[in-house]
Protein backbone atom coordinates (compact mmCIF):
# COMPACT_ATOMS: atom_id res chain seq x y z
CA UNK A 1 0.00 0.00 0.00
CA UNK A 2 2.61 2.11 0.69
CA UNK A 3 4.92 1.49 -2.09
CA UNK A 4 1.17 2.33 -4.16
CA UNK A 5 0.83 5.77 -2.94
CA UNK A 6 4.54 6.55 -3.28
CA UNK A 7 4.68 5.97 -7.39
CA UNK A 8 1.10 7.38 -7.78
CA UNK A 9 2.35 10.44 -5.44
CA UNK A 10 5.26 10.48 -8.34
CA UNK A 11 3.23 10.29 -10.79
CA UNK A 12 0.92 13.11 -10.06
CA UNK A 13 4.67 14.86 -9.49
CA UNK A 14 5.57 14.29 -12.91
CA UNK A 15 2.53 15.11 -14.56
CA UNK A 16 2.15 18.49 -12.58
CA UNK A 17 5.71 19.21 -14.22
CA UNK A 18 4.85 18.71 -16.97
CA UNK A 19 1.60 20.83 -16.88
CA UNK A 20 3.69 23.49 -14.84
CA UNK A 21 6.12 23.60 -17.67
CA UNK A 22 3.66 23.70 -20.62
CA UNK A 23 1.99 26.88 -18.31
CA UNK A 24 5.04 28.31 -19.36
CA UNK A 25 4.96 28.56 -23.20
CA UNK A 26 2.88 31.46 -23.18
CA UNK A 27 5.57 33.45 -20.94
CA UNK A 28 8.35 32.66 -23.70
CA UNK A 29 5.84 33.88 -26.36
CA UNK A 30 5.56 37.01 -24.63
CA UNK A 31 9.41 37.85 -24.43
CA UNK A 32 9.63 36.69 -27.75
CA UNK A 33 7.06 39.46 -28.89
CA UNK A 34 8.90 41.81 -26.71
CA UNK A 35 12.21 40.94 -28.58
CA UNK A 36 10.30 41.33 -32.07
CA UNK A 37 8.85 45.22 -30.68
CA UNK A 38 12.31 46.11 -29.82
CA UNK A 39 13.74 45.06 -33.30
CA UNK A 40 10.80 46.63 -34.91
CA UNK A 41 11.97 49.94 -33.05
CA UNK A 42 15.79 49.44 -33.80
CA UNK A 43 14.20 49.14 -37.85
CA UNK A 44 12.16 52.47 -37.41
CA UNK A 45 15.24 54.28 -35.38
CA UNK A 46 17.59 53.57 -38.48
CA UNK A 47 14.74 55.10 -41.11
CA UNK A 48 14.10 58.09 -38.34
CA UNK A 49 17.83 58.67 -37.69
CA UNK A 50 20.09 56.52 -40.56
CA UNK A 51 20.92 53.33 -41.01
CA UNK A 52 24.48 51.14 -40.27
CA UNK A 53 26.94 53.48 -42.15
CA UNK A 54 28.86 52.12 -44.95
CA UNK A 55 31.10 54.26 -45.97
CA UNK A 56 32.78 53.21 -49.09
CA UNK A 57 36.67 54.41 -50.12
CA UNK A 58 36.20 57.70 -52.28
CA UNK A 59 37.54 57.74 -56.03
CA UNK A 60 38.09 59.87 -59.02
CA UNK A 61 35.49 59.13 -61.34
CA UNK A 62 36.38 60.66 -64.60
CA UNK A 63 33.35 60.00 -67.85
CA UNK A 64 34.50 59.10 -71.22
CA UNK A 65 32.78 58.60 -74.55
CA UNK A 66 33.98 56.14 -76.42
CA UNK A 67 35.22 56.28 -80.32
CA UNK A 68 31.96 55.35 -81.59
CA UNK A 69 30.31 58.24 -80.15
CA UNK A 70 27.76 56.33 -78.33
CA UNK A 71 29.49 54.23 -75.33
CA UNK A 72 29.64 56.36 -72.35
CA UNK A 73 31.20 55.14 -69.17
CA UNK A 74 33.58 56.03 -66.13
CA UNK A 75 36.79 55.75 -65.82
CA UNK A 76 37.71 55.52 -61.48
CA UNK A 77 41.00 55.78 -60.06
CA UNK A 78 41.12 54.72 -56.54
CA UNK A 79 43.37 56.30 -54.18
CA UNK A 80 47.13 55.66 -54.39
CA UNK A 81 47.00 56.42 -50.76
CA UNK A 82 44.12 56.76 -48.18
CA UNK A 83 44.26 57.43 -44.42
CA UNK A 84 41.09 57.71 -42.53
CA UNK A 85 39.80 58.17 -39.44
CA UNK A 86 36.30 58.38 -37.65
CA UNK A 87 35.48 59.70 -34.70
CA UNK A 88 31.69 58.07 -33.28
CA UNK A 89 29.77 59.69 -30.52
CA UNK A 90 27.45 57.28 -29.51
CA UNK A 91 23.97 57.74 -27.79
CA UNK A 92 21.01 55.98 -26.65
CA UNK A 93 17.65 56.76 -28.39
CA UNK A 94 14.89 55.99 -25.81
CA UNK A 95 10.71 55.47 -27.43
CA UNK A 96 8.65 54.09 -25.11
CA UNK A 97 10.38 51.06 -23.13
CA UNK A 98 12.63 50.33 -26.24
CA UNK A 99 15.53 52.04 -26.67
CA UNK A 100 18.24 52.13 -29.61
CA UNK A 101 22.14 52.84 -29.85
CA UNK A 102 22.73 55.36 -32.57
CA UNK A 103 25.87 57.47 -33.15
CA UNK A 104 27.69 60.51 -34.80
CA UNK A 105 30.40 60.14 -36.73
CA UNK A 106 33.00 62.61 -37.64
CA UNK A 107 34.89 61.05 -40.44
CA UNK A 108 38.37 62.80 -42.08
CA UNK A 109 40.02 61.56 -44.98
CA UNK A 110 43.53 62.50 -46.26
CA UNK A 111 44.97 60.77 -49.58
CA UNK A 112 46.28 61.03 -53.07
CA UNK A 113 45.33 59.84 -56.25
CA UNK A 114 48.19 59.57 -59.40
CA UNK A 115 46.89 59.84 -63.25
CA UNK A 116 47.03 56.71 -64.81
CA UNK A 117 49.65 56.18 -68.27
CA UNK A 118 48.55 57.12 -71.23
CA UNK A 119 48.13 53.55 -72.48
CA UNK A 120 47.12 52.20 -69.07
CA UNK A 121 43.90 54.69 -70.52
CA UNK A 122 43.75 53.90 -73.67
CA UNK A 123 43.42 50.07 -72.95
CA UNK A 124 40.42 50.80 -70.74
CA UNK A 125 38.15 53.16 -72.94
CA UNK A 126 39.37 52.34 -76.41
CA UNK A 127 41.75 54.13 -79.14
CA UNK A 128 40.25 57.21 -79.61
CA UNK A 129 37.77 57.86 -77.09
CA UNK A 130 37.79 60.97 -75.48
CA UNK A 131 38.64 61.51 -71.74
CA UNK A 132 36.81 64.20 -70.02
CA UNK A 133 38.82 65.56 -67.25
CA UNK A 134 37.40 68.96 -66.42
CA UNK A 135 34.43 66.82 -65.55
CA UNK A 136 35.88 64.49 -63.30
CA UNK A 137 34.10 64.42 -59.62
CA UNK A 138 35.62 63.29 -56.27
CA UNK A 139 33.14 60.79 -55.28
CA UNK A 140 31.73 58.97 -51.90
CA UNK A 141 29.50 56.65 -51.44
CA UNK A 142 27.62 56.16 -48.41
CA UNK A 143 25.02 54.44 -46.70
CA UNK A 144 22.47 57.45 -45.88
CA UNK A 145 23.60 61.44 -45.99
CA UNK A 146 21.78 62.19 -43.06
CA UNK A 147 23.80 64.64 -39.99
CA UNK A 148 26.00 66.13 -42.68
CA UNK A 149 27.01 69.66 -41.54
CA UNK A 150 27.62 73.25 -43.64
CA UNK A 151 31.62 72.78 -42.50
CA UNK A 152 32.05 69.13 -44.48
CA UNK A 153 34.18 69.96 -47.21
CA UNK A 154 36.76 68.83 -49.65
CA UNK A 155 40.31 70.22 -50.04
CA UNK A 156 41.79 69.37 -53.29
CA UNK A 157 45.87 70.82 -53.92
CA UNK A 158 44.58 72.99 -51.38
CA UNK A 159 41.51 75.00 -52.95
CA UNK A 160 38.84 74.32 -50.75
CA UNK A 161 35.49 72.57 -52.90
CA UNK A 162 31.92 72.55 -51.20
CA UNK A 163 30.13 69.24 -50.86
CA UNK A 164 27.53 68.27 -53.35
CA UNK A 165 24.92 66.53 -54.23
CA UNK A 166 25.61 63.44 -56.78
CA UNK A 167 22.81 64.77 -59.02
CA UNK A 168 24.39 68.56 -59.00
CA UNK A 169 27.58 68.05 -60.76
CA UNK A 170 26.96 64.57 -62.96
CA UNK A 171 24.50 65.47 -66.05
CA UNK A 172 23.11 62.26 -66.07
CA UNK A 173 20.78 62.24 -62.71
CA UNK A 174 20.41 58.11 -63.38
CA UNK A 175 23.67 57.95 -62.87
CA UNK A 176 23.01 58.83 -59.12
CA UNK A 177 21.05 56.50 -57.65
CA UNK A 178 21.80 56.70 -54.24
CA UNK A 179 23.37 58.34 -51.04
CA UNK A 180 26.54 59.31 -52.93
CA UNK A 181 28.25 62.91 -52.34
CA UNK A 182 30.30 64.46 -54.66
CA UNK A 183 33.00 67.42 -55.20
CA UNK A 184 34.21 68.90 -58.55
CA UNK A 185 37.93 69.23 -58.63
CA UNK A 186 40.18 71.24 -60.83
CA UNK A 187 41.57 69.52 -63.61
CA UNK A 188 43.47 70.15 -66.49
CA UNK A 189 42.31 69.18 -69.91
CA UNK A 190 44.73 66.89 -70.21
CA UNK A 191 46.89 66.51 -66.85
CA UNK A 192 50.73 64.65 -66.90
CA UNK A 193 51.01 61.12 -65.33
CA UNK A 194 53.72 62.53 -63.10
CA UNK A 195 51.72 64.90 -61.17
CA UNK A 196 50.49 63.63 -57.87
CA UNK A 197 46.66 65.03 -56.74
CA UNK A 198 46.36 65.51 -52.89
CA UNK A 199 43.15 65.85 -51.08
CA UNK A 200 41.37 66.14 -48.04
CA UNK A 201 37.65 65.94 -46.57
CA UNK A 202 35.66 66.03 -43.78
CA UNK A 203 32.04 64.19 -43.65
CA UNK A 204 29.54 63.77 -40.85
CA UNK A 205 27.12 61.36 -41.10
CA UNK A 206 24.71 59.76 -38.52
CA UNK A 207 24.44 56.00 -37.85
CA UNK A 208 22.53 53.29 -35.50
CA UNK A 209 24.17 50.48 -34.49
CA UNK A 210 27.53 49.91 -36.32
CA UNK A 211 29.60 51.92 -38.36
CA UNK A 212 31.53 50.51 -42.12
CA UNK A 213 34.49 50.93 -44.51
CA UNK A 214 35.27 49.66 -47.53
CA UNK A 215 39.39 50.24 -47.81
CA UNK A 216 39.77 50.31 -51.55
CA UNK A 217 43.51 51.42 -52.29
CA UNK A 218 47.20 49.74 -52.36
CA UNK A 219 48.06 51.56 -49.15
CA UNK A 220 45.03 52.59 -47.00
CA UNK A 221 44.87 52.96 -42.80
CA UNK A 222 41.60 53.94 -40.78
CA UNK A 223 41.00 54.58 -37.37
CA UNK A 224 37.40 54.55 -35.83
CA UNK A 225 37.16 55.65 -31.94
CA UNK A 226 34.46 56.22 -29.20
CA UNK A 227 33.52 56.60 -26.25
CA UNK A 228 31.90 53.20 -25.88
CA UNK A 229 33.41 50.34 -23.56
CA UNK A 230 31.95 47.18 -25.63
CA UNK A 231 33.08 47.17 -29.17
CA UNK A 232 33.15 44.42 -31.40
CA UNK A 233 35.39 44.63 -34.45
CA UNK A 234 34.06 43.12 -37.95
CA UNK A 235 34.73 43.28 -41.30
CA UNK A 236 37.29 41.93 -43.37
CA UNK A 237 39.91 43.00 -42.00
CA UNK A 238 40.92 42.62 -38.04
CA UNK A 239 42.33 45.85 -36.27
CA UNK A 240 46.04 45.17 -35.65
CA UNK A 241 46.33 46.86 -32.80
CA UNK A 242 42.98 47.49 -30.61
CA UNK A 243 42.79 49.75 -27.59
CA UNK A 244 39.53 48.97 -25.30
CA UNK A 245 39.09 50.11 -21.71
CA UNK A 246 36.29 50.41 -19.68
CA UNK A 247 35.03 53.85 -21.17
CA UNK A 248 36.45 53.70 -25.00
CA UNK A 249 37.87 52.08 -27.67
CA UNK A 250 40.59 52.74 -30.36
CA UNK A 251 41.37 50.35 -33.05
CA UNK A 252 43.68 50.56 -36.11
CA UNK A 253 44.07 49.26 -39.42
CA UNK A 254 46.59 49.02 -41.95
CA UNK A 255 45.53 47.27 -45.22
CA UNK A 256 47.51 46.63 -48.61
CA UNK A 257 45.23 45.52 -51.47
CA UNK A 258 46.84 44.07 -54.80
CA UNK A 259 43.89 41.87 -55.78
CA UNK A 260 42.05 44.81 -57.38
CA UNK A 261 43.53 47.43 -60.09
CA UNK A 262 43.95 50.73 -59.01
CA UNK A 263 42.24 51.92 -62.05
CA UNK A 264 39.07 50.53 -63.71
CA UNK A 265 35.85 51.06 -66.31
CA UNK A 266 32.68 51.15 -65.34
CA UNK A 267 29.34 51.87 -67.33
CA UNK A 268 27.32 52.91 -64.03
CA UNK A 269 28.78 55.71 -61.97
CA UNK A 270 27.90 54.15 -58.58
CA UNK A 271 28.90 50.93 -57.33
CA UNK A 272 27.11 48.30 -56.05
CA UNK A 273 27.46 44.94 -55.06
CA UNK A 274 30.82 44.47 -55.73
CA UNK A 275 31.90 46.42 -52.73
CA UNK A 276 31.52 43.17 -50.52
CA UNK A 277 34.17 42.11 -52.31
CA UNK A 278 36.59 44.99 -51.13
CA UNK A 279 38.75 44.54 -47.93
CA UNK A 280 36.20 46.12 -45.05
CA UNK A 281 36.61 47.25 -41.41
CA UNK A 282 34.16 48.24 -39.22
CA UNK A 283 32.53 48.35 -35.66
CA UNK A 284 29.47 47.60 -33.88
CA UNK A 285 28.31 48.76 -30.97
CA UNK A 286 27.13 46.24 -28.39
CA UNK A 287 25.57 46.82 -25.05
CA UNK A 288 27.49 46.38 -22.34
CA UNK A 289 24.35 44.15 -21.00
CA UNK A 290 21.75 42.87 -23.69
CA UNK A 291 18.90 43.56 -21.82
CA UNK A 292 16.77 40.78 -24.04
CA UNK A 293 19.33 38.71 -24.80
CA UNK A 294 20.18 38.28 -21.37
CA UNK A 295 16.39 37.59 -20.91
CA UNK A 296 15.74 35.18 -23.77
CA UNK A 297 18.80 33.20 -21.87
CA UNK A 298 17.50 33.65 -18.16
CA UNK A 299 13.84 32.12 -19.05
CA UNK A 300 15.06 29.40 -20.72
CA UNK A 301 16.44 28.59 -17.15
CA UNK A 302 12.50 28.53 -15.61
CA UNK A 303 12.60 25.13 -15.97
CA UNK A 304 15.27 24.51 -13.90
CA UNK A 305 13.54 26.49 -11.20
CA UNK A 306 10.44 24.26 -11.50
CA UNK A 307 12.28 20.72 -11.51
CA UNK A 308 14.69 21.97 -8.44
CA UNK A 309 11.49 23.32 -6.62
CA UNK A 310 9.99 20.06 -6.87
CA UNK A 311 12.92 18.02 -6.35
CA UNK A 312 13.33 19.95 -3.13
CA UNK A 313 9.73 19.61 -1.60
CA UNK A 314 10.20 15.80 -2.96
CA UNK A 315 12.84 15.37 -0.90
CA UNK A 316 11.33 17.11 2.35
CA UNK A 317 8.14 14.30 2.05
CA UNK A 318 11.17 11.85 1.75
CA UNK A 319 13.16 13.06 4.44
CA UNK A 320 11.52 15.34 7.13
CA UNK A 321 8.06 13.75 6.95
CA UNK A 322 6.75 16.61 5.80
CA UNK A 323 3.08 15.96 3.91
CA UNK A 324 2.54 18.20 0.86
CA UNK A 325 -0.54 18.28 -1.63
CA UNK A 326 -0.09 18.04 -5.22
CA UNK A 327 -1.78 21.06 -5.14
CA UNK A 328 1.02 22.96 -3.40
CA UNK A 329 3.05 21.55 -5.92
CA UNK A 330 1.02 23.29 -8.47
CA UNK A 331 1.17 26.86 -6.68
CA UNK A 332 5.01 26.59 -5.86
CA UNK A 333 5.42 25.84 -9.67
CA UNK A 334 3.54 28.84 -10.90
CA UNK A 335 5.58 30.99 -8.41
CA UNK A 336 8.64 29.97 -10.17
CA UNK A 337 7.19 29.88 -13.80
CA UNK A 338 5.99 33.97 -13.32
CA UNK A 339 9.77 34.56 -12.80
CA UNK A 340 10.70 34.77 -16.15
CA UNK A 341 7.49 37.34 -16.92
CA UNK A 342 8.43 39.58 -13.62
CA UNK A 343 12.08 39.69 -15.49
CA UNK A 344 10.70 40.96 -18.62
CA UNK A 345 8.23 43.44 -17.14
CA UNK A 346 10.77 44.95 -14.87
CA UNK A 347 14.38 44.79 -16.66
CA UNK A 348 12.83 46.84 -19.74
CA UNK A 349 12.32 50.28 -17.82
CA UNK A 350 14.86 49.43 -15.10
CA UNK A 351 17.54 47.33 -16.96
CA UNK A 352 18.43 43.98 -16.92
CA UNK A 353 20.77 43.66 -13.80
CA UNK A 354 17.69 46.03 -11.43
CA UNK A 355 15.23 44.00 -13.12
CA UNK A 356 17.06 40.34 -12.39
CA UNK A 357 17.46 41.21 -9.09
CA UNK A 358 13.91 42.62 -8.10
CA UNK A 359 12.06 39.48 -9.87
CA UNK A 360 14.54 37.33 -7.93
CA UNK A 361 13.44 38.79 -4.46
CA UNK A 362 9.66 38.55 -5.33
CA UNK A 363 9.88 35.34 -6.09
CA UNK A 364 12.02 34.34 -3.31
CA UNK A 365 10.03 36.12 -1.11
CA UNK A 366 7.16 34.73 -1.78
CA UNK A 367 7.68 31.10 -2.36
CA UNK A 368 9.73 31.18 0.74
CA UNK A 369 6.76 32.29 2.77
CA UNK A 370 4.66 29.78 1.03
CA UNK A 371 7.00 27.22 2.24
CA UNK A 372 6.43 28.02 5.79
CA UNK A 373 2.91 27.59 5.32
CA UNK A 374 3.06 24.87 3.76
CA UNK A 375 5.77 22.94 6.06
CA UNK A 376 5.06 24.82 9.27
CA UNK A 377 8.81 24.03 10.55
CA UNK A 378 12.04 26.36 10.65
CA UNK A 379 14.39 23.96 9.35
CA UNK A 380 12.87 23.39 6.16
CA UNK A 381 11.75 26.53 4.93
CA UNK A 382 15.66 27.81 5.74
CA UNK A 383 16.77 25.17 3.49
CA UNK A 384 14.21 25.81 0.99
CA UNK A 385 15.05 29.92 1.10
CA UNK A 386 19.06 29.00 1.07
CA UNK A 387 18.64 26.39 -2.18
CA UNK A 388 16.33 29.15 -4.46
CA UNK A 389 18.72 32.03 -3.10
CA UNK A 390 21.89 30.05 -4.05
CA UNK A 391 20.01 28.73 -7.28
CA UNK A 392 19.42 32.52 -8.31
CA UNK A 393 22.61 33.92 -7.63
CA UNK A 394 24.02 30.76 -9.77
CA UNK A 395 21.99 31.70 -12.29
CA UNK A 396 22.70 35.40 -12.52
CA UNK A 397 26.72 34.32 -12.49
CA UNK A 398 26.38 31.76 -15.13
CA UNK A 399 24.58 33.88 -17.72
CA UNK A 400 27.27 36.47 -17.12
CA UNK A 401 30.18 33.41 -18.15
CA UNK A 402 29.76 33.67 -22.39
CA UNK A 403 32.57 31.30 -22.77
CA UNK A 404 32.53 28.69 -19.93
CA UNK A 405 28.52 28.85 -19.35
CA UNK A 406 28.06 25.34 -20.79
CA UNK A 407 31.04 24.04 -18.54
CA UNK A 408 30.32 25.89 -15.72
CA UNK A 409 26.24 25.03 -15.49
CA UNK A 410 26.97 21.19 -16.66
CA UNK A 411 29.44 20.84 -13.29
CA UNK A 412 26.91 22.23 -11.50
CA UNK A 413 23.57 20.06 -12.47
CA UNK A 414 26.13 17.24 -12.21
CA UNK A 415 27.01 18.47 -8.67
CA UNK A 416 22.96 18.83 -7.52
CA UNK A 417 22.33 15.26 -9.08
CA UNK A 418 24.82 14.00 -6.89
CA UNK A 419 23.53 15.22 -3.76
CA UNK A 420 19.94 14.18 -4.36
CA UNK A 421 21.53 10.59 -4.92
CA UNK A 422 23.65 11.14 -1.46
CA UNK A 423 20.55 12.32 0.51
CA UNK A 424 18.04 9.89 -1.02
CA UNK A 425 20.31 6.34 -0.87
CA UNK A 426 18.42 5.37 2.36
CA UNK A 427 15.50 5.71 1.16
CA UNK A 428 13.14 2.87 0.84
CA UNK A 429 11.67 3.24 -2.73
CA UNK A 430 10.33 -0.13 -2.70
CA UNK A 431 8.21 0.93 0.40
CA UNK A 432 9.61 -1.35 2.86
CA UNK A 433 10.35 0.05 6.29
CA UNK A 434 14.21 0.54 6.17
Amino acid sequence: MRRNRRSAKFLQIVLLLAVTLIAGLPVSGIIGERTDRQSEMQEEMMRSWSPEQTVRTPVLAVPYLAADGKTRGYLKIAPATLATQAALVPERKRRGLFSATVYTAALEMTGTFAVPPAPSLEKLVGRGSSISWQDSVFLLQVSGLAGMTAEDHVVWNGETIPWRGCQELVARAEDCWGAALAARPTMAAAPATSVEMKFQATVTLRGTGAFHQTLDGRQATAVIKAPWPTPSFVGTVLPSDPSVTADAFEARWNVSDYSRPPLRSDAALLDSAEARYLPSVGVELLEAVPTYRMINRASKYASLFVVLSFTVYALFELLADVRIHIVQYGLLGLSMTLFSLLLVSFAEPFGYIAGYWISAALVLVQATAYTAAVTRRTGPTLVFATALASLFGFLHLLLGLENYSLLVGTIALFLVLSAVMAVTQRVDWQGEEP
